[in-house]
């Protein structure tokens, strides 16, 4: 019995249009019913196909190359319990703006629910974590208008202003193996036509005259991709006396008038000192801020107007203050207010910066001196870390630890912020190396690599993959954090030690291993870390998880200190 013919073209509309909108990745994960996708999307030489068993490393994995790529990447997947797997992958594309297109296939809708093999309730199961879902018809007699549509208006969503993830879901019958079906080359796909926001005159008048009555106006830029032209704007922003911008490692910013290192200097801010620091215009855009010290301090302390800039994020009040919801990008904002702005007499700026470079010779004096712990493990790195490096920081110490090191915000950097969890690090650094001709550096933690060790289960680790791992016997951010620090159940339930080996890990999946567990030994495994290899590389780095709290806690003790 052959497959019917309207289902054939069900999956042939679907991959013309994957197509047609410039989809080129396609991350597949084995199973029996997706077979005529697998298959179609497999022997169509435009596409680039790659099989990942783990659903949820897959995720990760597309996600990274769709970070670096910034156009949408198919994942593919069986029917049943596979689907839900891609729901972590999903929600940190979803809070990112990453483009991801889920195509799962499904059983026939009238055996949900039926006690049959791998089948669940895959219509609507991720919408709460995506843009758009949507469930394809298999029958379409003559007409494919429909499938089209549904198809095209996922791709709408998964690109137009902020991207984000979509899910299609496609019910396939048996037979599932056959003839492939090529996409024809003449498809026409329906075009999306985006529209520019424009503020009128009254409002820029009427934002202007915020703008110009304040002396203390604070821009927080929080995660981001590298922007050139944002970064240039704000940079000649930044010069202005009563302005003070604030960035993060993940901003991707760099430039002589930007405060790197937030907690460096909040954490010093005294109550008798906050009137000097607390800004009477907050500026706001998309992208996770890190700091949590700067989140409590503008909570605590609300400024008296704060905008936030954004064309999908409205009403975001991440600080519970916000007075005004802009719908523009920041570069387009900035452009069509700043002709209105005037510099204005303040000490604003000079207030962060004084306290930014004592932070800073504290920073100095204090690293120098202190003993074997992960602190130093970042230390010693941005000594000879090479500029030419892509960074992937693992959550949640490993990107906390290089917040405090002004070096590392001059690098390309990224980390899954977009949920802030630590399960698919090690997959999405893996997507972004193999798709990237950067060589590429992921740091990251233990307990954060172990449940990603699925991660390197694949064909697609190049050698321009190095990883960095902090190996402190389990979560040691939780003995800094009040609260589970003070808990009996710290070792168990929060820390969940181990004394697991990585190195058999490494040769399982054919990694270089090196081994470092004091200072000496770091300088050689970086040294070796950064060497030119046929394969890649993973140095473990182990650190005192115990005395790791002490000395971060020492840290910021002695940032406070007067000189």
């Amino acid at each position: 019995m052959n497959k019917p013919v309207s289902e054939k073209k069900v999956v042939k509309t679907l991959v013309d249009i994957c197509l047609a909108e410039g989809l080129k990745e396609v991350v597949i994960s084995p199973g029996s019913r997706n077979a005529p996708l697998t298959i179609t999307f497999a022997a169509h030489p435009e596409f680039n196909c790659y099989s990942i068993v783990d659903e949820r490393s897959a995720g990760f994995f597309a996600l990274g190359i769709a970070q670096q790529t910034q156009k949408p990447v198919a994942l593919v997947c069986t029917s049943g319990s596979a689907l839900l797997n891609y729901a972590p992958a999903l929600s940190e594309a979803y809070y990112q703006n990453i483009p991801l297109v889920v195509i799962s296939a499904d059983r026939p809708m009238e055996w949900v629910d039926q006690a049959d093999g791998q089948t669940i309730r895959q219509v609507g199961a991720l919408d709460n974590v995506v843009k758009y879902s949507c469930n394809l018809p298999s029958y379409l007699e003559q007409n494919d208008w429909y499938v089209k549509r549904l198809v095209s208006e996922a791709f709408f969503h998964c690109m137009n202003r902020k991207p984000g993830p979509v899910h299609i879901n496609l019910p396939l019958r048996e037979p599932l193996y056959g003839k492939t079906v090529h996409p024809n080359t003449d498809f026409k796909r329906i075009k999306q036509y985006d529209a520019e926001y424009k503020l009128d005159d009254n409002q820029i008048n009427e934002l202007a005259e915020v703008w110009n009555e304040s002396d203390r106006t604070l821009i927080i830029v929080g995660s981001q991709n590298a922007d050139q032209d944002l970064n240039k704007m704000l940079d000649g922003i930044g010069e202005m006396a009563q302005v003070v911008i604030l960035s993060e490692t993940l901003s991707n910013l760099t430039g002589d008038h930007f405060i790197c290192g937030i907690d460096k200097v909040v954490s010093t801010i005294t109550e008798e000192e906050v009137h000097f620091y607390k800004p009477n215009l907050l500026i706001t855009m998309d992208g996770a801020v890190v700091s949590k010290m700067v989140k409590t301090f503008l909570r605590k302390y609300p400024a008296k107007n704060h905008w936030h800039l954004s064309t999908v994020n409205r009403h975001l009040d991440t600080y519970k203050q916000l007075s005004a919801s802009i719908e523009l990008e920041p570069l387009a904002f900035f452009n069509q207010i700043l002709p209105s702005i005037d510099s204005k007499k303040s000490r604003y700026k000079l207030t962060w910066t004084n306290r930014a470079e004592r932070s800073e010779r504290h920073h100095d004096e204090y690293i120098q001196k202190m003993p074997w712990s992960d602190l130093k493990v970042f230390k010693q790195l941005k000594e000879v870390l090479p500029e030419s490096y892509s960074i992937q920081w693992g959550n949640s110490s490993s990107i906390r630890y290089a917040q405090l090191f002004k070096q590392f915000h001059m690098l390309e950097s990224y980390c899954n912020r977009g949920t802030s969890g630590i399960d698919g690090s090690t997959s999405t650094a893996v997507g972004a190396s193999f798709i990237s001709n950067k060589p590429t550096l992921l740091v990251t933690g233990d307990l954060s690599f172990l449940y990603d060790s699925n991660g390197l289960w694949n064909n697609y680790l190049r050698p321009n993959l190095r990883i960095l791992l902090v190996n402190n016997g389990g979560g040691g951010i939780f003995r800094f954090i009040p609260g589970p620090s003070d808990t009996e159940e710290l070792e168990t339930y929060f820390e969940a030690s181990h004394q697991l080996q990585m190195k058999p890990m490494a040769e399982m999946f054919g990694l270089q291993y090196e081994l470092a567990d004091d200072e000496e030994s770091l300088k050689q495994g970086l040294n070796k870390l950064f060497a030119e290899s046929q394969q890649a590389i993973i140095l473990e780095v182990k650190t005192p998880g115990k005395e790791n709290a002490g000395v971060l806690k020492s840290y910021f003790k002695r940032l406070k200190e007067e000189l």
